[in-house]
């Protein structure tokens, strides 16, 4: 029995040191979210409109959204019914005060945090800062430049962690977001490479999830299509996306009051489904990962 006790001590020491937050990165651990099947089932019949939403919040404080309006407003979408993520960049990770409080309370609410950054190399740094600050990153790449595809397709490793991409969100051409640049396209497909990004690769292993345009009436007039019988695809996936300074719909004026008429509309389609963007691509996965691509304007 002695042996046994005094194992106890080491291992209590590394949970406390695991818990704090007064060093910049978590003690070395490997990240293993969960796996997406590797032998879809068969398709379920009838098409399915998988929603997200999701927020971005750069490094660039003025960019930054004050916690609690931030916190009260994922309150309220996530009492709507819809699944959120965030993905922060190192800069607000390692400068926001409360970037701890935040992720753990908007974790209480059942928002994921994906991993956004706008460099390779941060990639697994935000993720163990996450982790750091009592979070659990999802395996979403949540915005990337498609020449970054193949640099996506082994783990990435910050200081003794690792984090192992899974699920792509996002896409573009060229930096800055500039006209045309933007991949708009709904559906899911496995990219066959930097050059055939838009090409599905039956024998690929990252799950592209296409955002589509991201506005509200976009996302009607798609399940309006569906309805129609526009689309057959077994999953299809759009996702909404809120700017953190303004709490409304990217480009638009649309805030939680359009929204939650949004949902209340949507509500009249029996194949929609609330997902978050990571739950999308598992849901793809397991209905048989038919490529789903759809190009909006």
């Amino acid at each position: 029995m002695k042996p046994m006790r005094l194992m106890i001590l080491p291992l209590l020491l590394i949970v406390s040191l695991a818990c704090s937050f007064s060093v910049p990165v978590p003690a070395p651990v490997t990240q293993t979210p969960a796996a997406l099947p590797s032998d879809p089932a068969p398709p379920a019949s009838g098409p399915l409109l998988y929603i997200s939403g999701t927020t971005h919040i750069e490094s660039a404080p003025n960019s930054w959204p004050d916690p609690e309006a931030f916190l009260a407003f994922l309150e309220q979408i996530t009492d709507l019914g819809l699944r959120w993520s965030v993905g922060a960049d190192v800069g607000w990770l390692t400068g926001e005060p409360r970037a701890a409080e935040v992720i753990q309370k908007s974790e209480a609410l059942g928002v994921q945090w994906d991993v956004h950054t706008h460099a390779v190399a941060d990639r697994a740094r935000a993720a163990a800062l996450i982790v750091q600050f009592g979070g659990h990153p999802t395996s979403v790449v949540s915005g990337m430049l498609v020449t970054e595809l193949d640099a996506m397709r082994q783990p990435l490793t910050y200081e003794g962690y690792t984090w192992t991409p899974r699920v792509l969100w996002g896409g573009t051409n060229c930096p800055g977001h500039r006209p045309g640049c933007d991949d708009l396209a709904a559906g899911l497909w496995y990219p066959l490479s930097a050059d055939q990004y838009q090409v599905h690769d039956p024998r690929g292993a990252l799950v592209r999830v296409g955002g589509g345009t991201h506005q509200l009436a976009d996302a009607l007039s798609l399940a309006q299509s569906i309805a129609d019988s526009g689309h057959d695809y077994p999953v299809i996936s759009f996702t909404l996306m809120v700017a953190p300074s303004t709490m409304k719909i990217v480009t638009s004026t649309d805030g939680i009051q359009q929204i939650e008429a949004f949902v209340e509309q949507m509500s009249a389609y029996s194949f929609v489904r609330w997902a978050s963007i990571e739950e999308t691509a598992q849901a793809w996965t397991e209905a048989g990962a038919i490529p789903s691509r759809i190009q909006m304007p």
